[in-house]
């Protein structure tokens, strides 16, 4: 347990990597009740916040991927943050490198009059740097969409890997659906606290993180159907070609069985032009087949 922060107003603690029985300990000394710790130590929880009775929680995740193979696509691309506070403490709980913790030190509490630093402002800043996150990942899969588009639509589709697509949809699915959990949790906060023009600036702000990863997964999909449409394409192309070719041989495969058969009495076996008819008569065939086609279209 690590004390960051305190003034006459506010006392900030920070249990990184804590043990079960520290997290009891503490719930015991500020009494925290056993489902906030249920979801504090749940690896994959989505974000949210609840009150029990002088005590809130609020559990966020900030964008950090490390390309772990999981099951959990949440746990995959995020780290969680569990915020508890009160009237004068907070309490941060995190199981990783405390990004975002740094990053409210350095651009809060730092640059700040140390007796004029509030718990709106350190939970402010602590969900305004975890909204930050997302958006190189945003702008860095905005541009990996437009290199695709432009390897579809230059015909270089050979190039393009589905599973390429495949992660970038998990990805900003992933990123969606945990903002998706971010704004109820900011509106919930805000139910219980007042509506000040910073708690209207952060929903703005995860809105804005919102749409932008929404306009992605739409993108991702429509470059999807576009792959799977182009590959289909071409599978109807190489079937139509074979489907052609099998036209023009299948009445000379016809004509040459016909006259393969071993049977005594076939007059036409022992014609002198019966050769040279059959010939005739093939490239007959395949002039009509192929003059047909034109006319269809089909060639």
């Amino acid at each position: 347990m690590e004390v960051i922060f305190q003034n006459n107003q506010i006392k900030w603690i920070s249990l990184n990597n804590p043990s079960h029985e520290e997290l009891i300990n503490i719930s015991e000394e500020y009494n925290f009740s056993n489902l906030m710790l249920e979801d504090s130590l749940e690896p994959g929880h989505l974000p949210k916040f609840e009150v029990n009775e002088e005590i809130s929680f609020l559990l966020i995740r900030y964008f950090e991927n490390e390309n772990r193979p999981l099951k959990n696509i949440v746990r995959e691309f995020s780290h969680k943050t569990s915020i508890f506070f009160g009237k004068n403490f907070i309490l941060t709980v995190h199981n990783n490198a405390p990004y975002i913790i740094n990053q409210t030190m350095k651009n809060y509490i730092q640059l700040s009059d140390s007796s004029k630093i509030t718990k709106k402002g350190i939970i402010y800043h602590l969900i305004s740097e975890t909204l930050k996150t997302y958006e190189k990942p945003a702008i860095r899969m905005d541009e990996e969409i437009d290199n695709l588009e432009e390897l579809i639509f230059t015909n270089d589709i050979d190039k393009l890997k589905l599973h390429t697509l495949y992660h970038l949809k998990r990805e900003a699915s992933a990123c969606k659906k945990i903002l998706d959990y971010t704004l109820d949790a900011l509106k919930d906060y805000g139910l219980i606290y007042s509506k000040t023009s910073s708690l209207q600036d952060l929903k703005e702000d995860n809105i804005k993180m919102l749409h932008f990863h929404t306009q992605i997964v739409e993108d991702v999909q429509n470059l999807l159907s576009i792959y799977l449409s182009i590959n289909s394409q071409k599978s109807n192309e190489i079937m139509k070609t074979l489907t052609i070719f099998s036209a023009f041989f299948l009445p000379l495969t016809f004509i040459v069985g016909v006259y393969g058969m071993n049977f005594d009495y076939m007059p036409e076996l022992h014609y002198k032009l019966a050769y040279p008819i059959s010939l005739i008569v093939m490239v007959t065939i395949v002039v009509v087949i192929f003059l047909w086609f034109k006319r269809k279209k089909f060639l």
